[in-house]
């Protein structure tokens, strides 16, 4: 009986030692080429990802220059206000903006609106920045003006005309 259990096991081990190597060189092609193909649709879609990452950094990049350009712009312009510096809001102003100095004025005429210069400051540190809205070739930036009794919100708007910002309106609502 023993001899019969030892004999059963050798048998066993004999036939499960044995391999069909050509069997396992097909399985192991086959899974070499899925994973072949596997990779190569993975390198495409890194290089896609790699093109769209950049061209979302470069759309940042262009808004963050713009809305650095336009806030240094927006600040130039309450300067210019205060000091009635015509000459230079005339400088940076699109051609629908018309500054009547005799008048005190600016003419905004996409908006059919004017602000009436007077002797208010806008003191810097009574303003405080509270949104931008990057379209395109336009930016608008909003500003709230604290005093006394409440406060306004100031509305610049400025669009890029050969390569440069230049203002192009102006609202308040005090």
């Amino acid at each position: 009986m023993i001899k019969k259990i030892v004999v059963l096991i050798l048998l066993f081990v004999l036939l499960t030692a044995y391999k069909d190597e050509s069997a396992s060189k097909t399985v192991g092609s086959e899974v070499e080429k899925a994973l072949n193909v596997e990779v190569n649709k993975l390198q495409l879609e890194n290089k896609q990802l790699k093109k769209q990452i950049s061209k979302i950094e470069k759309d940042l990049e262009e808004q963050d220059d713009a809305l650095r350009t336009t806030m240094n712009l927006a600040l130039r312009v309450f300067t210019a206000l205060n000091n009635k510096d015509f000459e230079y809001i005339s400088s940076i102003s699109s051609p629908n903006v018309q500054v009547k100095e005799k008048e005190s004025e600016i003419y905004f005429s996409n908006d059919n609106y004017s602000h009436k210069i007077t002797n208010k400051d806008y003191l810097l540190e009574n303003l405080e920045y509270r949104f931008n809205q990057f379209e395109d070739d336009k930016m608008t930036i909003g500003f709230a003006e604290y005093f006394l009794e409440g406060h306004s919100t100031i509305y610049f708007g400025f669009i890029k005309q050969d390569g440069e910002w230049l203002l192009d309106y102006m609202v308040t609502d005090a």
